[in-house]
């Protein structure tokens, strides 16, 4: 049986409401590899590094170079991050989030925020 503490209560709760937000229409595109190397990217864009592409590929040690450019792309085509040429080196491109994916991260920000109240009051 799962001990029913504050800090149990919080998290179950944060992950309900996380599950709404991915079953969005416009987040459940989102796959749970996708999503996983998006919270990498996110950690990157967080310290305010720049990151390119081939960096990319290798930030989740656990999927190959090839699947992580495969990601990349849908990523991409799915709206979440864009491409940007380096100014002296075009054959250098950084990944960079768009506002959907600022919208995704803000959409979890909420979710925890909503369970931590919840469970305090």
């Amino acid at each position: 049986m799962l001990e029913k503490s504050q800090e149990t209560l919080s998290y179950l709760n944060f992950l309900s409401l996380v599950q709404e937000v991915r079953a969005s229409s416009e987040f459940k595109q989102l796959s749970p590899i996708e999503e996983r190397l998006l919270n990498h990217l996110a950690s990157v864009w967080d310290t305010e590094r720049k990151i390119t592409v081939l960096q990319a590929m290798g930030v989740d040690l656990e999927i190959s170079h090839s699947t992580s450019h495969r990601l990349l792309k849908c990523l991409r085509l799915k709206q979440f991050i864009v491409l940007l040429n380096d100014e002296r080196d075009t054959r250098v491109k950084y990944v960079l989030p768009t506002e959907k994916a600022n919208a995704y991260f803000a959409a979890l920000g909420k979710c925890l925020h909503q369970a931590l109240k919840t469970t305090s009051s």
